[in-house]
């Protein structure tokens, strides 16, 4: 294990050398992994908590790199195992027995069991925005073998293993958890867990310095003796660091979104789509539906038809996104109703829609002025703001955009309640009831709770949907149940889904092996290693 001292690791971080501190002899020839190295990953948002069990109201914790979960799913979507080696389901869709792998540590040297998941799930069921849903049903876990834990359901989870991988679902140690508020315990900060990297530090503002597990599970790995993460805001600044040398892999197209032809035409850079399936992103506008002129629908619709879908996927995006008219994206094709077409952009139809519900122009050409949010989290979401803003303003609404720091952000929206509008990135996740479900059922309402209805949206129909789609278990009527919801919400109109868009990985050639499944930025990098670069 390396040791740094407080100089060294600055110099790290300044350093233009293409991954600091490895030495040639630890490079790997002939597309064969060795170990040794450092490499530094960057982030747009630094995380409020570093353990997902609160689903960050920030950017991406520590990951699968500290934090594991039973299983994850690979490239090819086909879920694998992690701390979890084989499950199985009663023919009834109601138990779930998991048999857990033998011999697994915490970082701090305490046994991994049963005892672990079954405390994990339990608080994940009363907390989380997301497993709130998924274990809505869980009626009992038996964890009185310690290699195997037994979920009992009321009524089948068909959408149960996906939402058990380390980003959604992470296991978390109970003989430090148990007898605490899991959202103040102090470990979320300082995460002891099961990963391939142990956590060393966290320096506010800064970065979080992990260092290579000797222990860990699977033999022989990690390679990497080192991964530094790096917290970046400013687009600008990011794309200053990657060509400085200082950084070697960003998320979610950690570059402005304009200078990614210009990496993918360098042999020093790769860019890849891979490995975000289980996010899909969704660009969408949400109304506060207690704003008095966004509680008519015909201003709702007004501001659907004032934004040219074409033009904002052309100048927002360049290209990277495909329109996605309802709530659930064209990626997700078992679900997605492609029948539904986007708002058609009509100037002249908005206007006469804002006139009839009785906001005509006033003197200096207003009809009424919104407060307008922007979610912080990718550059590309404050230039859609802008894109919005300057569509509104031609049918007479003027939007005033207010842009916060991420934690400010989510106490204005969840907790507040201090926009009118907001620009949003709410993914689906792996299936409508991880990533939809909270923005639109009633019972999301809930002040406080980040990523949740916000917009105070309620529809009886809707929450009935949702609530038997959960644990419908035959396809084909699971699909007409969220057809019938997309279309409700097509007319309901509590958002205007824009846009499916594409995030882009960035990272230096000689990196390898960094993404092997389909956790995105919380991905383990168990298995990634440096390339011989040459030099």
């Amino acid at each position: 294990m390396t040791a740094f001292t407080r100089r060294t690791f600055g110099k790290l971080l300044a350093s233009s050398a293409l991954f600091a501190a490895a030495p040639k002899a630890l490079f790997a020839a002939n597309d064969t992994p060795a170990k040794g190295g450092i490499v530094r990953i960057v982030m747009a948002l630094e995380p409020a908590t570093q353990v997902e069990i609160l689903q960050n109201a920030g950017g991406a914790g520590v990951g699968a790199r500290v934090v594991e979960g039973l299983v994850t799913e690979a490239l090819d979507r086909s879920i694998q195992p992690q701390l979890a080696t084989s499950w199985e389901a009663s023919d009834d869709g109601l138990t779930h027995t998991f048999h857990l792998r033998e011999g697994v540590k915490w970082h701090d040297g305490t046994p991994f069991t049963s005892a672990d998941v079954a405390h994990t799930y339990t608080f994940l069921k009363e907390i989380h925005p997301r497993r709130r849903a998924t274990f809505k049903n869980l009626e009992s876990i038996d964890d009185s073998d310690p290699l195997k834990v037994v979920l009992k359901f009321s009524k089948p989870a068909p959408a149960l293993l996906p939402a058990l991988n380390a980003n959604s679902a992470p296991i978390v140690p109970k003989h430090l958890y148990e007898g605490t508020d899991p959202r103040t315990n102090p470990y979320n900060a300082k995460p002891i867990g099961t990963g391939p990297y142990i956590f060393r530090e966290w320096v506010r503002g800064s970065h979080t310095l992990l260092e290579r597990n000797p222990d860990y599970w699977e033999a022989d790995r990690p390679h990497l003796d080192t991964v530094i993460i790096r917290y970046i805001p400013d687009a600008v600044t990011r794309l200053a660091a990657f060509e400085a040398g200082e950084i070697d892999v960003g998320y979610s197209t950690p570059v402005p979104i304009g200078e990614l032809a210009r990496f993918k035409e360098s042999s020093d850079f790769k860019l890849s789509t891979d490995g975000y399936a289980l996010g899909g992103g969704l660009n969408q506008i949400f109304f506060n539906l207690r704003f008095e002129p966004f509680q008519k629908l015909e201003v709702r619709q007004a501001v659907a038809h004032a934004i040219d879908i074409d033009a904002f996927i052309a100048k927002v995006w360049q290209g990277y996104a495909v329109p996605s008219p309802t709530a659930i994206v064209p990626s997700m094709t078992q679900f997605h109703d492609d029948s539904l077409k986007p708002y058609a952009y009509d100037k002249a139809l908005a206007e006469k829609l804002l006139d009839e519900a009785g906001y005509p122009r006033g003197a200096d050409g207003t009809r009424f002025v919104v407060r307008f949010t922007a979610n912080p989290f990718m550059s590309q979401v404050i230039d859609g703001a802008n894109f919005v803003r300057s569509a509104l303003a031609e049918i007479g609404i003027r939007a005033e955009i207010a842009l916060y720091d991420h934690p400010t952000y989510i106490k204005k929206l969840y907790t507040e309640g201090a926009f009118d509008l907001d620009i949003q990135v709410l993914a689906n996740g792996y299936d409508p009831t991880d990533g939809i479900q909270r923005g639109y059922h009633s019972s999301s309402i809930k002040e406080g709770l980040a990523w949740s209805n916000h917009s105070h949206y309620s529809n009886p129909a809707v929450d009935r949907i949702f609530d038997e789609a959960a644990f419908e278990v035959d396809p084909q009527k699971r699909r007409a149940l969220y057809v019938e919801l997309q279309q409700i919400l097509y007319r309901d109109l509590p958002a205007v889904n824009l846009v499916a868009y594409q995030p882009v990985t960035v990272s230096r050639s000689l990196l390898r092996d960094h993404i092997i499944d389909q956790q995105s930025a919380s991905t383990s990098f168990a298995e990634a290693w440096i390339a011989d670069g040459g030099a």
